[in-house]
């Protein structure tokens, strides 16, 4: 049996929604915490009480100063931020463990891309989606023909748009990275639902085995006062001839799900559910893997569980830690994650100009699953 020696690694930023699922890496074998850095503004919503006894400084910076002995890093801010933490944490040596979106600069990306190789750092990226048990079932089914060819799969992502992180979530300049037209006349910018739901995408990839060959996107018009687009879907042919539809809006009611409130009311505060469409059958799978019963009681709340969703947190960071200490590969790296934000760049680009657009990856690069 391997010796488990724990990753000495921080959380920056803190200011993204996943964020605090990662305070939970101080109770971690395979890691110690050592430390947080909190963007400016955020030390009230970012739920620092979770992490009592662990230093939380006020820049990277400083927290940098503090603690040379750091191996590893979560980068959990703000995709603006992201460029300059990656360029920090690779100066220093440190592996990288990111958020969904590396960058929407894919000139941007490929510096992360060169840096990273370049200098033997391990980049992995968060997309838990692809853990959920539902996913491995429908991989399954597909991989086994019990549906015969895949010929078309529609997939949505809804969710409410999040609460306590939406000061930077509804920046134009903060989520997607500087201010650009959803179209010429539109009032709107990128930044919004398409930009924060690159699961959709990155499982549309794994379960066919194939990537994305044309793109057709149309935004509807925002029922939400702010700047980006909170409804949009995606379609289009993936180059294996499957057909794809993928709807990653913001289509569920914050008003219900905010940082006062409990989760647990109607509506659901994420639904992914998905149909796959082969020459001998249908799946038809709810992918966020929650089962709901009605207490009846006057507040309106609801139990719920998640049957499918054991190890979602913890499966992919102990992915990270192989990686790191016994050189696994990655499962989902810049590389591997490149042709889905790419696509998603694309999206934005049917939006504004209304045409299809072509996607020139000559070939996949090969997803590597854990099935």
């Amino acid at each position: 049996m391997r010796e488990i020696k724990p990753i000495k690694i921080a959380i920056l930023s803190c200011n993204h929604g996943h964020a605090k699922g990662y305070y939970k890496l101080r109770y971690d074998p395979f890691y110690e915490l050592v430390a947080c850095s909190i963007e400016p503004g955020y030390r009230p919503y970012c739920g620092i009480d979770q992490l009592e006894g662990i230093p939380c400084y006020d820049s990277d910076e400083e927290l940098y100063e503090n603690h040379p002995e750091l191996e590893a890093v979560v980068i959990a801010s703000a995709n603006r931020k992201h460029m300059e933490q990656v360029r920090e944490a690779v100066k220093r040596g440190l592996h990288i463990y990111s958020m969904k979106v590396p960058t929407y600069d894919l000139d941007e990306y490929r510096e992360m891309i060169e840096l990273t190789e370049s200098k033997g750092i391990v980049y992995q990226v968060e997309l838990e989606m692809r853990h959920h048990t539902e996913v491995y079932r429908v991989k399954e089914l597909i991989d086994s023909g019990a549906i015969g060819e895949v010929l078309s799969i529609n997939m949505l992502n809804y969710s409410h748009n999040p609460g306590w992180w939406r000061p930077w979530q509804v920046s134009p300049e903060e989520s997607y990275g500087r201010r650009v037209k959803l179209s010429p006349d539109s009032k709107l910018y990128r930044g919004g639902a398409l930009a924060d739901h690159p699961h959709v995408f990155d499982i549309a990839r794994l379960l066919t085995g194939s990537t994305f060959d044309t793109v057709y996107a149309e935004a509807a018009p925002n029922f939400r006062d702010f700047e980006v687009e909170d409804l949009i879907r995606v379609m289009g042919r993936m180059k294996n001839g499957v057909l794809f539809s993928l709807d990653p809006s913001y289509a569920n009611n914050e008003n219900r799900v905010t940082r006062q409130s409990s989760w647990e009311k109607y509506p659901r505060c994420v639904e992914v559910t998905m149909n796959v469409v082969g020459t001998k059958g249908t799946i038809i799978a709810d992918l966020y893997g929650r089962a709901f019963s009605s207490q009846r009681d006057e507040g309106g709340y609801y139990l719920s569980s998640g049957p499918g969703t054991v190890g979602l947190w913890n499966r992919r960071m102990q992915e990270f830690y192989e990686c790191v200490r016994y050189g696994m590969k990655v499962p989902v790296g810049l590389r591997e994650h490149y042709e889905s934000i790419a696509t998603m760049v694309a999206a934005y680009e049917s939006v504004s100009t209304g045409e299809v657009i072509k996607m020139d990856f000559e070939e996949p690069v090969k997803l590597e699953s854990t099935f």
